[in-house]
């Protein structure tokens, strides 16, 4: 059977196999590839099928054969042709530029190093299904069976049924996420527990007596308890504005001077309609510890912020490194890797 190619399959697993090969080893034009019985041994192909694989990227620019000499790189990027392929698997962008900047890093850095990156995007509800299953991400399984996969990042912690499928493929996952939705042994935790301790003590410093925080959920609530403080529940923009709305409703004896939240939607919503309602004179808006990214550079309309940053590129880096070393059979120190929110003086 022809795969999209039109090469046989075993062909186009055989020339992705020696494409990865050349990047992997950092293989430079005029570098000299194994000699063929080689190449069969490390690959586990046929004759006929390395031979039908070099000559395919023979036309194509990437290999050259030198009669009586051997096998040699020629152009290394000639084609534009990916090695591997990685599945990434992530929730509803819509509303969340945080999201989409994280898997827009992700693709791009899986491009650069030479991988195809095939997205799949959750159809559930993120606050209905947190932990999802393989067949919430429409064509995630039948893509998995039909046109294979060396490994997956995926933004969202999955269910332990996925977890156990994706454990018998011997497919390697590696979650990105926050440490509260830690449950797979491959992941880069964003350490939102460590933020949320320093911003509260960065509070109090700043004289705050009344801090709450914000989450985005009753179960992320459950999850945050131990910060030991009353809460409130928002998601996304419009949420950080009914928040607005209920503080000021309060007494304004009983509202707090401190807020904590990670959420920059948010605290967008919530700082434009305390504003916005209050207008011309806004008599009430607490001193807040939030997170600014990097690339998005977030202007707050507040002077009474205390903001911790993050790098999304960076953080997305380590996954990818983190899975791609795994993927080229390397036994890496630390199977899970830290990232801690910046303060900002």
């Amino acid at each position: 059977m022809a795969s999209a190619t039109g090469l046989p399959r075993r062909v186009e697993s055989a020339r992705n196999a020696l494409i990865t090969y050349i990047h992997d080893r950092q293989l430079k034009t005029g570098d000299r590839l194994p000699a063929y019985a080689s190449l069969r041994a490390e690959f586990g192909f046929g004759s006929q099928t390395i031979a039908a694989a070099v000559e395919s990227l023979c036309r194509l620019g990437v290999l050259e054969v030198r009669d009586k000499v051997g096998l040699f790189v020629a152009d290394p990027d000639a084609g534009h042709l990916t090695g591997r392929t990685i599945a990434v698997a992530v929730r509803p962008l819509s509303g969340s530029a945080y999201a989409a900047t994280l898997a827009g890093f992700i693709q791009k850095l899986l491009t650069e190093r030479n991988c195809r990156c095939v997205t799949f995007y959750q159809s559930s509800d993120p606050l209905d299904s947190p932990a999802p299953e393989l067949d919430e991400f429409p064509g995630f399984e039948q893509s998995l069976s039909e046109n294979g996969c060396d490994g997956i990042i995926t933004l969202c912690p999955l269910a332990p049924a996925a977890q156990a499928k994706l454990a018998e493929l011997h497919l390697p996952c590696c979650f990105i996420g926050d440490d509260d939705a830690v449950t797979m042994p491959i992941s880069v935790v964003i350490e939102v527990n460590r933020f949320i301790q320093e911003a509260i003590s960065a509070l109090k410093k700043s004289d705050c007596s009344n801090i709450v925080q914000i989450c985005t959920s009753q179960e992320q609530l459950k999850l945050r308890r131990q910060a030991n403080i009353d809460s409130l529940i928002g998601v996304s923009y419009d949420g950080g504005a009914a928040i607005a709305e209920q503080l000021l409703e309060m007494p304004p004896s009983s509202r707090p001077d401190g807020i904590v939240c990670d959420d920059d939607t948010v605290i967008s919503g919530l700082l434009a309609q305390l504003i916005a309602r209050q207008l011309p004179d806004i008599a009430y808006l607490p001193r807040i510890a939030t997170i600014i990214h990097g690339e998005l550079q977030e202007r707050y309309p507040s002077d009474k912020m205390i903001l911790f940053r993050q790098d999304i590129e960076e953080y997305a880096t380590l996954a990818v490194d983190l899975l791609l070393n795994i993927v080229r059979g390397a036994a890496p120190k630390e199977l899970q890797l830290s990232y801690r929110f910046i303060p900002v003086s």
